[in-house]
C-alpha cells in the first residue's frame, strides 16, 4: 500500500512546478504538489530534479511522469553514492527511499522478490535489486530518459 502511494505521489510531483516538502512523524520525506496536513509545517519550493535549478527538459518530465524512479538506499552504502551519482549526473528526477528499520528491509525484500539489497532501483513497474551501473543505464534508457541532455533544455 505505502508503495502505492508513494507512486502516486511521484506521478502527482511529475510536473516539477510548486511542490512540498515535509518529513512525516515516521522521519519519512514527502514530496508532492499538494499541501501537506494541517499539522505538518512544509517547505514550498520550486522542485527540479534532485535540487538542479535549471528547467526541467520536456523529454525528462513525460519519462518521469511514465516512469517515476524510486532509489533504495542504506546508511554506509559507497554503491549507493555511485547509484546516486549516475542518477543525478543524468538529471533524473528520482524518489530516494532509505532503509533504516526491520520492517521496511522486509518490504524491500518481499517487493524485490527475495533481493533486499541496496542500492536497488524501481523504474515505473520494473525493478533491479543491485547496482550494476550498465543495466541500470539500459532500464533508464528504455523508460525513455534521454542519456545525453545536451540540445533538450
Amino acid at each position: 500500500m505505502r508503495h502505492l502511494i508513494l507512486t502516486a505521489l511521484l506521478a502527482s510531483a511529475s510536473a516539477f512546478a510548486q511542490t512540498y516538502v515535509w518529513t512525516d512523524e515516521n522521519g519519512q520525506k514527502h514530496y508532492s504538489d499538494q499541501p501537506p496536513p494541517a499539522q505538518v509545517q512544509a517547505r514550498q519550493k520550486t522542485f527540479a530534479p534532485n535540487g538542479d535549478t535549471q528547467a526541467v527538459p520536456y523529454q525528462v518530465r513525460e519519462a518521469a511522469r511514465r516512469h517515476p524512479v524510486t532509489l533504495y538506499t542504506g546508511e554506509s552504502c559507497p554503491l549507493c553514492a555511485d547509484a546516486r551519482a549516475l542518477l543525478k549526473q543524468r538529471r533524473i528526477p528520482f524518489a530516494e527511499q532509505k532503509i533504516e528499520t526491520q520492517a521496511q528491509l522486509d518490504t524491500l525484500t518481499k517487493d524485490f522478490d527475495g533481493n533486499g539489497i541496496v542500492p536497488s532501483i524501481r523504474i515505473g513497474t520494473r525493478k533491479f535489486a543491485g547496482f550494476i551501473e550498465g543495466q541500470w543505464q539500459t532500464m533508464l534508457n528504455d523508460a525513455g530518459y534521454p542519456s545525453d541532455l545536451r540540445g533538450l533544455d
